[in-house]
């Protein structure tokens, strides 16, 4: 079931991908994060056709390849609890033009924001390679970021302590 559902989700990536060749689209990078991100990168085996993806202010002409998606989310990144610096270990999805998914790292930092019962899961398989230090430092890095909703930040606060004492990081 886990892996039709990553066929299902490469497919729907590579059809976007087609039909922005076709039409001759020069689409910029999508970052994929959240549970598609990570069956797409192979982090995590689990049921979601819904794509999660970051707002990188895209301009409407890329709106008619988000339409392909069937149902995603485009999440804002003054809402989320990633690092800036994302695109440094974001990593490239093979066979596709323009197409990444978030560090196991990143995802986990994203998935602290929220903390609820589905993200403590993935977390508990993400962490299990991911570098430790890494987060460490990324979660400095959130706390230092002056582009975040404060109220998205207390939450995040909150649930790093939760998350250090669950996960002994």
């Amino acid at each position: 079931m886990e892996n039709k559902n990553r066929e299902i989700l490469l497919t729907i990536l590579q059809d976007m991908d087609d039909f922005a060749t076709m039409k001759n689209i020069d689409y910029p990078p999508i970052y994929l994060v959240g549970g598609s991100g990570c069956i797409v990168a192979g982090y995590l085996n689990r049921a979601t056709t819904d794509i999660d993806f970051l707002d990188m202010e895209y301009s409407a002409i890329i709106g008619r390849l988000f339409k392909m998606f069937d149902r995603f989310d485009m999440l804002d990144i003054y809402l989320t609890t990633i690092p800036l610096d994302f695109k440094e270990r974001a990593i490239k999805i093979k066979g596709f033009k323009n197409i990444f998914v978030l560090s196991k790292e990143d995802i986990i930092l994203s998935k602290i924001g929220r903390y609820s019962e589905k993200d403590i899961e993935d977390i508990s398989i993400l962490i299990d390679n991911a570098n430790k230090t890494i987060i460490l430092s990324l979660i400095n890095s959130i706390r230092g970021r002056n582009n975040i909703s404060q109220r998205v930040l207390k939450i995040f606060n909150k649930n790093v302590k939760l998350f250090k004492e669950r996960f002994d990081v």
